[in-house]
């Protein structure tokens, strides 16, 4: 067995990454990836020339390594996945390691459940369709929808667009549109503190939706999605008010 702690991984590594990757994806029926950015640190457990195990990790903003590991599902259980996190915490003194999981992945739960490790928070992605819209709930007519209005602006063609909402040419909310095609992804979303638990914010998101999914021709949106915190319950609950599905949860659990 060799063991090599690296901040740039050659391209047969990447290779390697990449082929571990997508075997423990296609086995374990999940979408996360190594994360490749300039920062991180990889850990890599060979067999020859044969990658069994690998742990990719980079420190984040809130002062924690968030970190990664995949092993060949023909490996497991082994104590492979353990030799390579020995090996960071060698160097991350008493800092907390997070791991972002798949809940559908049972044995990176069991692991981290052996490990004692504790579950922080859920991340959930939502999508909303066109189609679905139409037989949402979600109240047009309350007290700000005739005043309500909104601007879109974007910096860069291939960029997000900057939506303000406003009310007599005043801002009290603001949210970005990532547009892919027919689909877009909304995120940022926020009412001006002042006027929040008053109702503007089921106001302008149905605005904001309405306008997308009746746009003319090909800028008609077929699709919007996005990501919440499992912890912002008003959030939650306005999105599914809209009709917003679940469609993919991530668990972040800490060690």
């Amino acid at each position: 067995m060799i063991m090599i702690r690296t901040k740039n991984p050659s391209k047969t590594q990447i290779s390697d990454l990449h082929r571990l990757q997508e075997a423990c994806r296609k086995h374990d029926h999940i979408s996360l990836t190594f994360p490749m950015d300039e920062g991180c640190i990889f850990y890599l457990l060979y067999d020859e020339d044969s990658l069994l195990s690998a742990l990719s990790t980079f420190f984040n903003e809130n002062g924690d390594y968030e970190c990664c590991a995949y092993t060949l599902p023909s490996n497991r259980q082994q104590g492979y996945f353990m030799m390579l996190l020995e090996e960071l915490m060698k160097e991350t003194d008493d800092s907390d390691l997070v791991f972002p999981v798949e809940e559908t992945c049972e044995d990176t739960v069991q692991t981290l459940n052996a490990l004692e490790a504790s579950l922080w928070y859920q991340e959930h992605m939502m999508e909303l369709s066109s189609s679905a819209f139409l037989k949402t709930g979600l109240v047009k007519n309350n007290r700000f929808s005739a005043s309500l209005t909104f601007s879109m602006v974007t910096d860069d063609k291939e960029g997000p667009s900057l939506c303000t909402f406003l009310i007599k040419d005043s801002p009290v909310g603001s949210c970005y549109l990532d547009f892919r095609g027919q689909s877009a992804y909304l995120y940022g979303f926020e009412i001006a503190e002042s006027l929040r638990n008053q109702g503007l914010g089921n106001a302008c998101l149905y605005l904001l939706l309405e306008t997308c999914f009746t746009r003319p021709g090909s800028e008609k949106l077929k699709k919007i999605s996005l990501q919440v915190s499992g912890q912002n319950l008003p959030a939650m609950a306005l999105y599914r008010k809209a009709g917003f599905q679940i469609t993919e949860s991530l668990s972040y659990y800490i060690y």
